[in-house]
């Protein structure tokens, strides 16, 4: 038997389980709850023990209609839920850790709910909304649960420091950590590319998304716009009356012509994460432009601009973040890219006030170098210690029809 079908209809096909009497619905079946579990847990065994490949930006947005992208969420998901758990469960010690069980418990119940669920129809049928009204909601759920993960996972680090300090200084940690928030990136893209089809294809949504829209992907995305949305993000976090600031952050954002043409810059991404990663970016010089004033009061905050600039060409988009911030001591640069390394002392205020999944955990930097790279660019940073930092962010053009797959090495793919 199809090994993609759910338990719910494996229930349904059985005659080899005690105590339940198959039927056509998962309503008629009677099933003790610890033989249930047992399905469950031989379920989960099976999908942690095949080798995936990396989801691909590609596959997304091939998914364009409800009943496509029902059935990639279907049969992709629960390989990837049950690598996590298994990804856990690999950490000496996890079960006397608070949030590490709490992550636990969090997949596997959407491990079962989407084991417990399946879309209706064959694989050739196409299945409308008030189709997938069921399985919608099934995805709803998993999108909720899912929500505090990346804190989580960030205060699971912080404790894992104190506790195996040799782990975590191990390039071994960063590993299984990129690991962890790769899978994380993956299916977090595919469950919002799953609620944005569905909902671009409901007459009763309050808002249809534009014609420029494929699923999440927003064919004429404005690298110019997002970035200057971004700063104004920034900005407004920074007027807070609790941080009382000594004037106004400066932020300038330059956004050229594309290469060749007098039109604006327009590419198909995912407007969402270039967001996450240029407010990260940005975050990180303001923090370190108002920490500069502080020390040094013969410059003002208007006197130290973060200057963002934005440039293309054929086959890149190039954006460059820079500021006088003083830099990072050349002693420290290395920590830069490490799950130990933040610069911010107040990491729940500052995950509330931006709703970024990047936001103050330490967790911003590495893991907006992991949205760039699983989307086919890169993050650099360019460190002169007592002036500033320059972060160059380089993302590849991409089309529907061309999307470029992921350069992640198979150690790192996402699973």
């Amino acid at each position: 038997m199809d090994r993609w079908m759910s338990v719910r209809t494996l229930l349904k096909h059985s005659r080899h389980v005690d105590g339940f009497k198959p039927g056509r619905y998962l309503s008629q079946v009677t099933v003790s709850q610890a033989r249930l579990q047992e399905f469950i847990r031989a379920e989960l065994s099976y999908f942690a023990a095949q080798h995936t490949q990396a989801l691909s930006l590609e596959q997304i947005v091939e998914a364009s209609t409800p009943g496509k992208v029902a059935r990639l969420v279907h049969k992709e998901l629960p390989f990837r839920f049950a690598a996590r758990i298994e990804h856990i469960e690999a950490v000496t010690g996890w079960e006397q850790q608070l949030e590490l069980q709490q992550l636990h418990e969090i997949f596997l119940d959407s491990f079962s709910e989407l084991r417990m669920s399946e879309p209706p129809g064959t694989e050739d049928c196409p299945l409308s909304v008030s189709d997938l009204r069921e399985y919608t909601e099934v995805i709803r759920n998993v999108r909720k649960r899912h929500r505090p993960v990346v804190a989580l996972l960030a205060e699971a680090f912080r404790k894992m420091m104190h506790n195996d300090a040799a782990w975590i200084e191990d390039d071994a940690f960063q590993s299984w950590a990129d690991t962890f928030l790769l899978s994380r990136i993956s299916t977090e893209m595919l469950t919002s590319h799953y609620m944005a089809v569905v909902e671009s294809h409901d007459p009763s949504a309050a808002q249809l998304l534009s014609e420029d829209h494929i699923g999440i992907v927003d064919t004429k995305c404005n690298p110019g716009r997002i970035c200057e949305e971004a700063a104004k993000a920034v900005q407004a976090m920074y007027r807070s009356p609790r941080r009382q600031l000594a004037g106004n952050l400066n932020i300038e954002v330059h956004s050229h012509s594309d290469s060749g043409s007098l039109s604006a810059i327009e590419f198909s991404y995912i407007p969402k994460y270039l967001f996450y990663i240029v407010q990260e970016l940005i975050k990180n010089s303001a923090r370190a432009t108002v920490e500069a004033c502080e020390m040094d009061r013969r410059r003002t905050l208007s006197q130290r601009p973060i200057v963002v600039t934005v440039c293309a060409d054929q086959k890149q988009v190039a954006i460059r973040i820079a500021d006088q911030g003083g830099g990072v001591p050349f002693g420290k640069a290395d920590e830069i890219w490490s799950y130990r390394f933040s610069t911010s002392k107040q990491p729940v205020q500052e995950y509330l006030e931006s709703g970024s999944p990047l936001a103050g955990w330490g967790v911003g930097l590495p893991l907006g170098r992991l949205y760039a790279r699983y989307l086919g660019g890169s993050l650099e940073l360019m460190n002169v210690p007592g002036t500033g930092v320059d972060a160059y962010l380089f993302l590849r053009r991409i089309a529907p029809e061309g999307v470029p797959r992921s350069s992640i090495s198979d150690s790192l793919a996402p699973v």
